[in-house]
């Protein structure tokens, strides 16, 4: 299986210019749905749970559990796929040492309503049953935009304003709705890892909040011309990731189409 960051090569041109990370898709298509499949169906429901439903079901197919998980309208489709590629992207690049990965969209009231508080939450517990200020916490804020660019319109300052959300009160409130889940999953020990990252007080952690955004190739210089730089300056501390992606509609229609065979 090949990783999905060898789809993209960094321009390193443009990065350094603007300050922020720019990953060009340069991958084939074709290839990188087929790649991505697996992974965003397990996303929305595990193989565990799959079988569980078969072995009770006489009417439910595979096909049937998977599908109604997935997103109907097209711009819940767009988000869920920023949000599910950002997941990959990171645990596989820059958070790595992730050992606790919420699949939040098996939680999802709604195929087409969205998933609650921070997009991307990541978790690492260096000690299962310590607290140690090495343990981290990632969270990204994703933004997919393949429509007409408005003239005051930038996918990279909304990915920023709301990793800067996600600083400052977002991802404490998304702690608790983790536990929760976990509990009503029966995943208790999941459950007490996540309660660690609930008191930042008593043992302090590191943070890393990030900004994405996915777009389409020929949008890249009107995002980057109307990007906040005020904003991305006052808030250093906060990466911003730009991937600009020929045919990205497309790709993610062709990937929700093939989700449910898989």
């Amino acid at each position: 299986m090949a990783s999905l960051i060898s789809y993209f090569t960094k321009n390193e041109t443009l990065s350094a210019k603007e300050n922020i990370e720019v990953y060009e898709f340069t991958g084939d298509a074709v290839d990188f749905v087929k790649e991505c499949v697996d992974r965003f169906r397990k996303a929305y429901v595990s193989d565990d749970k799959i079988n569980k439903i078969l072995s009770s079901s006489k009417t439910s197919s595979r096909k049937d559990i998977i599908g109604r998980r997935l997103p109907n309208e097209n711009r819940n489709k767009a988000g869920d796929f920023g949000e599910i590629l950002s997941l990959y992207l990171w645990t596989e690049t820059w958070a790595t040492d992730a050992n606790i990965l919420p699949m939040k969209w098996r939680w999802k009231e709604h195929p087409d309503m969205p998933s609650h508080l921070v997009d991307v939450i990541l978790l690492n517990r260096v000690d299962p049953d310590k607290a140690s200020t090495a343990d981290k916490m990632y969270t990204v804020e994703s933004k997919v935009w393949t429509s007409r660019v408005p003239d005051d319109h930038s996918s990279l300052t909304q990915a920023l304003e709301g990793a800067v959300t996600d600083d400052v009160e977002r991802a404490a409130k998304a702690i608790p709705y983790l536990v929760l889940q976990y509990e009503r999953d029966e995943e208790y020990d999941l459950s007490e890892q996540v309660k660690r990252f609930g008191d930042p007080v008593g043992v302090s952690y590191q943070k890393k909040h990030c900004a994405i955004a996915i777009v389409e190739s020929e949008q890249i210089d009107l995002h980057l011309g109307n990007f906040d730089r005020s904003l991305h300056k006052v808030h250093k501390h906060i990466p911003v990731y730009y991937l600009p992606v020929s045919s990205l509609r497309q790709i993610y229609l062709d990937l929700y189409n093939e989700i449910p065979n898989s």
